[in-house]
């Protein structure tokens, strides 16, 4: 009886140090590739859809692999804020590839109210700064003031909608004189009233801009219809 007892007791305790041991194994595994020099970064490959600062990734040498995710880039997206997403890939034991997508570009904005001409350009997220283009764009002129601090999104507004449609927005020219948006693509002048509702007033002119090839004018009569002497 004794016997039994003592094997019993002698299963139960090595059940217990092997669960013991494999718990210290799991804890100990992480460890190892944290700390290992084997999986530490010596390779960071970074594609972009604009110019970057590689030196924002400098950080990010030597140090484990294991330790980089998707929350590593936030001071990153803090210090660009032309860059819309960041996405990482992995190739062990030590190599990044860093794919960057960046805001798109929408308008190039020329201001002429001051006694120095200002020229910056304005991004999808409502950025606005003094850069090189990377992609088409329109063109924005003020010419006089005041002009409203919701203005750029309706610009941006205005952008979005019409890529829906196939159009050349680079060849669009837009003038805000304080009071009134007058337009011009390819021939076709075009009368906004207000510069309110751009997204409206661009979906209701989508359509026209690509398939006419009139050189006409279009005047908006509210806000989602205009009078034009184009064919449509």
């Amino acid at each position: 009886m004794l016997i039994k007892e003592y094997t019993q007791l002698e299963q139960t305790s090595f059940k217990t140090f092997l669960g013991f041991s494999f718990l210290i194994f799991l804890v100990l595994l992480p460890s190892f590739y944290i700390f290992s020099s084997y999986y530490r970064v010596k390779d960071i490959e970074v594609q972009s859809s604009s110019y970057i600062d590689e030196n924002l990734f400098i950080e990010f040498y030597n140090i484990s692999i294991w330790s980089i995710g998707e929350t590593s880039f936030e001071n990153i997206y803090t210090s660009d804020r032309t860059i819309e997403k960041i996405e990482l890939t992995k190739k062990l034991p030590d190599q990044l590839q860093i794919k960057i997508t960046h805001y798109l570009q929408v308008a190039e904005i020329t201001d002429l109210r001051g006694s120095v001409v200002t020229k910056g350009v304005l991004y999808k997220n409502l950025l606005f700064k003094e850069t090189i283009l990377e992609n088409d764009v329109v063109n924005v002129t003020i010419t006089n003031g005041p002009v409203d601090d919701g203005f750029n999104g309706e610009i941006v507004s205005f952008v979005m909608t019409l890529l829906n449609f196939k159009i050349d927005i680079s060849e669009i020219s837009l003038v805000h004189n304080g009071s009134y948006l007058n337009g011009v693509y390819k021939g076709i002048e075009i009368d906004f009233l207000e510069p309110i509702d751009l997204s409206t007033k661009a979906s209701a002119l989508g359509e026209l801009l690509e398939n006419s090839s009139c050189t006409g004018e279009v005047s908006f009569i509210s806000s989602n219809s205009f009078v034009t002497d184009c064919n449509i």
